[in-house]
């Protein structure tokens, strides 16, 4: 009954790894990656023998020595010898060393890394090694050690307490108490431990103690490359102290560890304690002396001439931090801003006008969800930015999937037969301008509707795989899918793909009942040997099942190519031991000092297969295809049809910003003394103010060449709210992934979006109207505030939203710009720029429009400009200054008199 009991409790706590190993090996078998899934598998298993064999040989042999030394000694003393407990013993070391090779099998990754590590062709600068060293070996060493270390402090305990447990006999007939003072071990006369401890004990301690110190020891000599990712003090990465006290104090400690296990060696020869105590206490006096010693020298050394001892030092960090960060390679360039947008300007830019972005998305999002859910299931998860080469040339497109989300059908609709077998796909995509309106305020649809109908042609545009679709579904079965409403009634469909998983056995279908806790895998009558199982559909997930090894940006965005729906996801490369790299801490990326946009993931939406494609010769990138040659492939793979798509992501983009705020300084005193820091912009939205996110558009870079699809990053300096630079990553071939850093003049004033966001409130007009809308049951929603660059000027674009409070339905109806030296608000993002060079607003005055010439407004701003300087200096206490602008101040008052006198004859005339 004994066996019987445990057969069936070592049946039931095993079917579940070995399910799941099946259901996985049916899953990529389907996707077609089973050597990515045969390789982990493989590896993980042969990981388990080496932990297994090493955690049991080395318990095993020390259990072993000391139950023949016990044996032996109490031979000796012809004390009887009991050894019924080896057997417990042996059964414990053999269950603790298949525990211990299954946890060591959780490292399959370092090891294969370690394996096959590729050179990055770079050394570090302090111990010349390659930094592939320190991304694909040291931590597989540091492993090893680690793994090695925890082995012999586990045995010294258990050598311990079986001596202690097994000599009891030997104790008692002998009269000694341990515990007595005057006859402790712990004596200093020589030969005193030999009078109280066995011969036999001694040197198996001994042995076990030597190992210990030499795994110290070791560890020390590690401790040396670590030092080169050190985050403290002033530099990231071994700073001064660093090099000359605590690379040295490794050093010294490495060495006096090591001789300590040679003490102890020697130890077993002649057996006297007082050689490896001194040895350790020699040691351990060092270590807590040493402890001190980099603190009072960084204080009193360095502190006093820091920028002095640290240049070098910060170049390193600076440099390498570039490097692994991917910004040493940007183009710094000067942008010479004109103080004001002309209209020839706008004229000869017409291309990069007609595609500035006056929808924010996440309004947008909104209107989506009112104008083209269509019905209560569907949802959109979020709207994205793409482009299209179209008749009227290069255009951008607001785009969003329509998804099917199940939670929302109604109660009673809530089946299983519903929720897995009908329900089972998403339809269609919806696509609108960025530059355009209707007079309403509503999006002009290009693409809308079920089934899609406009100026692109979707011929399958079902969705089985996409943002939110996290949950299983069985398609091709004997029940009919819902495909799509029409005219009051349902339209239904089956899938013809080849996605899924085929149940077409019994087996599988008890299989996945069980996997799923569905037992309507086997009682269904509509599941058949045809029917597919469709799991791992959320595209992020399903790319991270095939390559977990990757990290994915969080927002994959949809393409139509040749009739059908495709995603885009961005993967990345990441580490962590890049020596002299800053680690950076995000809400995406936490403590990584590396990352390159290495993949891109493509994922068919409606039969689900993955591809991957290598985007960048890259050593990590280079590494993993090593390991898994059959998961990667080319770019020049990749259809050119969705080459024309590719974008540089943003996840990728803001931490390479957030770091560049401080590393575009490559000047080693100016980056230690942060003189010209940066800061990225604030805008409002919903009435709070939040970062300014990166954002894409078409437009024409200084010197550059031809239209071209970017991200921009504005900068401000830090503190500060003029705009002091902005940076464009390039997202089309053949200059994909350059960065373009435009550098504006610091002598002069240049807006940042916070002060425009300022003007556009100060605006008497504006913000009359503005308040006016939120007084009368509606919502005013400030979109996103655009700076974009148009030939040498600068333009910002902010859309005004209207949402009414019960039912939330953003209509655009105002389009603010500005030039920076005026603020002019519109219906339309064409009649905002018009307004704009032409130099006059339309305000209210009795149902008749006034005119306000150009230079009038003009030289007024300039008044209030040098009124606010002066203010500036009368706070400052500099009255020098204050008289200057004031008497600026009068003489440009005195020429807008004039220009209004002006005005006035030409109009009384």
């Amino acid at each position: 009954m004994r066996i019987i009991f445990f057969l069936i409790v070592a049946f039931f706590l095993g079917i579940g790894p070995l399910v799941g190993i099946y259901t996985d090996y049916l899953w990529f078998d389907m996707i077609g990656y089973t050597s990515v899934f045969t390789t982990i598998l493989q590896w993980k298993l042969i990981a388990i023998i080496p932990g297994f064999l090493l955690a049991f040989i080395f318990l095993y042999v020390n259990a072993r020595y000391t139950g023949d030394s016990v044996k032996k000694i109490l031979e000796d003393k012809d004390i009887a010898y009991n050894d019924t407990d080896s057997t417990l013993i042996l059964i414990v070391i053999t269950a603790f060393s298949l525990l211990f090779g299954l946890t060591f099998s959780s490292s399959w990754r370092i090891i294969l890394l370690y394996l096959n590590s590729s050179s990055f062709g770079i050394n570090d600068p302090i111990l010349m090694n390659d930094i592939g060293f320190y991304v694909f070996q040291l931590p597989f060493i540091q492993m090893i050690r680690g793994t090695l270390l925890t082995l012999t402090i586990i045995s010294i305990i258990l050598v311990l307490g079986l001596y202690m447990f097994r000599l009891q006999p030997l104790f008692k007939s002998e009269g000694i108490e341990i515990d007595d003072a005057e006859e402790s071990y712990f004596l200093y006369q020589t030969g005193g431990l030999k009078d109280i401890v066995p011969s036999r004990v001694l040197v198996h301690l001994s042995l076990l103690l030597s190992v210990l110190f030499a795994l110290i020891a070791f560890g020390y000599f590690l401790n040396r490359y670590d030092i080169l990712f050190s985050q403290q003090g002033v530099v990231a990465g071994a700073g001064y102290t660093d090099v000359h006290v605590r690379l040295p104090i490794f050093n010294i400690l490495t060495l006096l560890s090591f001789l300590t296990a040679i003490s102890l060696i020697a130890n077993i020869k002649l057996k006297n304690v007082n050689i490896p105590l001194a040895s350790i206490i020699l040691l351990i006096l060092f270590i807590v002396t040493s402890s001190f010693v980099p603190d009072i020298y960084q204080q009193f050394k360095v502190e006093p001439t820091e920028i002095q001892l640290e240049e070098q030092y910060l170049e390193y960090n600076i440099n390498y931090t570039r490097m692994a960060f991917g910004l040493s390679n940007i183009e710094e360039k000067p942008f010479e801003a004109n103080a004001d947008l002309t209209a020839e300007e706008l004229q000869n830019n017409t291309n990069i006008t007609e595609n500035i972005r006056i929808w924010d998305r996440r309004a947008l999002e909104q209107t989506y969800k009112q104008l083209q859910q269509i019905r209560t299931y569907y949802t959109f998860n979020d709207v994205d930015t793409d482009r299209y080469m179209m008749y009227g040339g290069y255009q951008q497109y607001m785009i969003s999937a329509r998804e099917l989300d199940t939670m929302q059908l109604a109660p009673e609709a809530k089946t299983w037969v519903n929720e897995r077998l009908v329900y089972t796909h998403g339809f269609g995509i919806v696509m609108n301008p960025v530059s355009t309106k209707t007079e309403d305020g509503r999006p002009q649809f290009v693409l809308q509707d079920i089934p899609p109908t406009g100026e692109f042609t979707v011929d399958n545009p079902r969705i089985y795989y996409g943002e939110i679709t996290t949950d299983y579904k069985i398609a091709d079965t004997g029940k009919e899918e819902f495909d799509y409403p029409r005219e009051g009634q349902n339209v239904f469909t089956q899938y013809e793909g080849q996605s899924g998983i085929l149940l077409d056995s019994l087996t599988k279908r008890l299989i996945f009942a069980f996997v799923f806790g569905e037992y309507n895998f086997i009682l269904s009558e509509y599941i058949d040997d045809s029917s597919r199982l469709m799991y791992h559909r959320q595209i992020v997930d399903r790319a991270q099942t095939i390559a977990p090894f990757l990290e994915y940006d969080s927002d994959p965005y949809p393409v139509i190519y040749e009739g059908k729906i495709y995603w885009i996801i961005d993967a990345f490369t990441t580490a962590d031991k890049y020596p002299y790299s800053e680690s950076y801490y995000g809400d995406k990326f936490y403590n990584i000092n590396y990352i390159r946009n290495s993949v891109k993931v493509v994922v068919d939406a409606y039969d689900g297969t993955v591809d991957f494609y290598v985007m960048e010769d890259e050593p990590v990138v280079n590494t993993y295809s090593k390991i898994f040659p059959e998961l990667f492939k080319p770019f020049s793979e990749m259809p050119e049809g969705l080459q024309e798509h590719i974008r540089y992501p943003k996840d990728f983009f803001k931490v390479q910003m957030d770091l560049y705020e401080n590393y575009h300084m490559k000047d080693a005193e100016t980056f230690y003394n942060k003189e010209d820091a940066w800061a990225i912009p604030r805008e409002v939205y919903r009435g709070t103010s939040i970062d300014m996110e990166p954002y894409y558009m078409i437009t024409k870079l200084p010197n550059d060449g031809g239209l071209e699809y970017v991200l921009l990053q504005p900068f401000t300096p830090r503190n500060r709210e003029n705009m002091i630079a902005w940076i464009a990553a390039r997202c089309d071939n053949p200059n994909y992934g350059e960065l373009k850093h435009y550098e504006l003049p610091k002598g002069e004033l240049i807006y940042g979006p916070t002060q425009i966001e300022s003007r556009i409130d100060q605006d008497p007009d504006i913000s009359e109207q503005l308040t006016l809308w939120g007084q009368t049951g509606s919502r005013v929603i400030r979109g996103n505030l655009l700076v974009v660059p148009i030939g040498n000027s600068i333009l910002y674009t902010e859309p005004i939203f209207i949402s009414a409070e019960e039912s939330e339905i953003p209509e655009l109806r105002r389009v603010v710009v500005s030039s920076g030296q005026k603020v002019v608000m519109g219906e339309a993002l064409q009649e905002s720029l018009q307004m704009l060079v032409e130099g006059r607003i339309t305000e209210g005055n009795g149902g008749q429009n006034t005119e306000v010439p150009t230079t009038a407004r003009e030289l007024a701003q300039q008044a209030l400009d040098h009124y606010n300087k002066a203010q500036e200096y009368l706070a400052d206490g500099d009255w020098a200054g204050y008289g200057e602008e004031m008497d600026k101040m009068k003489k440009i008052l005195n020429q807008l008199t004039q220009t209004l006198d002006g005005a006035d004859i030409n109009t009384s005339g």
